[in-house]
């Protein structure tokens, strides 16, 4: 019997990049393709990945738009001994799709929603802090997400649980997500031991949450990774362990290793299964084209928090890994073998959390024709091992840092600063305290204009770069008094 079901997500790498050097698949990689070993740990730029540069990678199931060296390198075993272990000892799902042909923050929407509610671009960057937004500038979904079907099924529980490696997690983009932030550490909780104001630590973290003697009551567990965005300067994502392209792959292997170890030590595990996967490919190379999928048939309220483009969500995006991991999946096993003619997407997380623990109907169209892994699930057959063989890598190296470039802000930092203006006024609410922006009102034609203005100016990233930075030391100084 599942009672807890653990989703660790990380960022930007297709099947073929991780798993495709040395390991026998369903159908072999084309050799017209030029793919090879030799992948680096820290890529020397971030692979182009946005919607328009995907739909010319996939060109129309060709997938032959995939141009560079850096796009056709694969990592071997040795490379990511954590990833691969587990891969040979529970199940690698060779048949689980990103869930739209596009970058990280729709396809991150739809294992919270199976929707992304009309995006498939990265959100427009961000308005300076002055600028207010609207409310219709949020993110909303018809039917709301996972979270609010696990809180209406168990009302008076703590149904789930959040844990982050940054002040600011992606998921608190979902509505009522951030006053449930500063409710001490009941919802949202650090990946690591955190240190109480002195400097000494807190017996917190995942690795104590899990094992703790009080026993471990969310169901439902969501853990994203340090994503070390960094707005200014000429790099990003360089100290975050989500296996971003541009920060390195082996602290996202080590921190898989640290959930599995911690998991497979602690008193749940006959009762738990984990599930780590990627949100979308980050533009390296796949062979196996994208299937065709159910669209949401939601409204598309978030369309417009993008560039505009539209797109039918009738296609899956470029395949990425997955791994099903416990003591009640099968050892050893593939996706494709197990469920043979089956695409999974991210709306299987949805399908099957709410399979398992009887939420009602779907959320969407799509969820409701996501397969789930149910079918592979059975009683505890693998005896628990709460160290892997393989040895972790040593800690990454820090990125040599060169002559600094003119500062850019991607889609990924332009989504949270909406992140912070929200903390923001919570953080000010719950403090007592002035928000670090103004938050003057303005009309609508007044919004837009200032918007228009903070974007053509040159002092743009500087002013969201210190707003960011404001806002989330607030935000981890009244998080941190209330888990004291």
């Amino acid at each position: 019997m599942i009672d807890h079901v653990f989703v660790l997500m990380l960022e930007n790498r297709s099947y073929d990049h991780l798993f495709g050097s040395g390991r026998p698949q369903a159908t072999p990689i084309p050799a017209t393709a030029n793919f090879a070993a030799g992948a680096p740990d820290r890529c020397p730029q971030d692979p182009p990945h946005e919607f328009a540069d995907v739909q010319g990678q996939v060109h129309g199931g060709a997938m032959d738009g995939f141009v560079t060296d850096l796009q056709r390198r694969g990592f071997v075993a040795a490379q990511l001994p954590a990833l691969n272990e587990l891969a040979d000892r529970y199940v690698l799902f060779d048949n689980w799709f990103s869930s739209l042909p596009g970058p990280t923050w729709p396809n991150r929407f739809f294992v919270h929603a199976a929707t992304s509610g009309g995006l498939c671009t990265s959100p427009s960057s961000f308005q300076s802090a002055g600028a207010v937004i609207l409310p219709d500038e949020h993110y909303q979904f018809d039917n709301g997400t996972l979270f609010d079907l696990l809180d209406a099924k168990f009302p008076g529980e703590t149904p789930w649980r959040v844990y982050h490696g940054d002040v600011s997690p992606q998921v608190l983009a979902l509505p009522g997500m951030v006053p449930r932030y500063y409710q001490g550490n009941k919802y949202f909780r650090s990946t690591y031991p955190t240190s109480q104001p002195d400097g000494a630590p807190n017996d917190d973290g995942f690795a104590a949450d899990v094992n703790s003697s009080a026993g471990y009551a969310p169901r439902y567990t969501f853990i994203e990774p340090a994503f070390g965005v960094q707005v200014l300067g000429s790099t990003s994502f360089d100290s975050g362990d989500s296996m971003h392209p541009c920060g390195a792959a082996s602290a996202g292997d080590q921190l898989v290793r640290h959930v599995y170890e911690s998991l497979s030590a602690s008193p749940i595990w006959d009762s738990s299964v984990l599930l780590v996967l990627w949100d979308e490919h980050g533009g390296f190379y796949d062979h196996v084209p994208p299937p065709p999928a159910t669209p949401p048939g939601d409204t598309e309220h978030n369309r417009a928090k993008g560039d505009g483009s539209t797109f039918a969500f009738d296609r899956l995006g470029v395949r990425v890994p997955a791994l099903l991991v416990g003591p009640n999946v099968p050892a050893g096993g593939r996706g494709s073998g197990l469920f043979p003619g089956r695409a999974f997407d991210h709306a299987s997380v949805v399908s099957t959390v709410r399979d398992i623990f009887q939420l009602g109907g779907p959320l969407t169209n799509r969820d409701r024709d996501a397969p789930t892994w149910n079918g592979c699930l059975a009683a505890p057959a693998q005896a628990a091992d709460s160290k892997l063989v393989s040895r972790p890598l040593a800690a990454a190296a820090p990125r040599a840092r060169g002559r600094a470039r003119r500062p850019v802000v991607d889609g990924f930092a332009g989504g949270m600063g909406l992140i912070a203006m929200d903390l923001d006024k919570v953080g000010a609410q719950v403090s007592n305290q002035p928000p670090v922006g103004d938050f003057a009102p303005k009309s609508v034609a007044d919004f837009h204009l200032a918007r228009e203005a903070s974007l053509r100016s040159g002092d743009f990233p500087k002013v969201l770069g210190d707003y960011l930075g404001a806002v989330r030391a607030r935000a981890a100084a009244i998080k941190s008094r209330a888990e004291v």
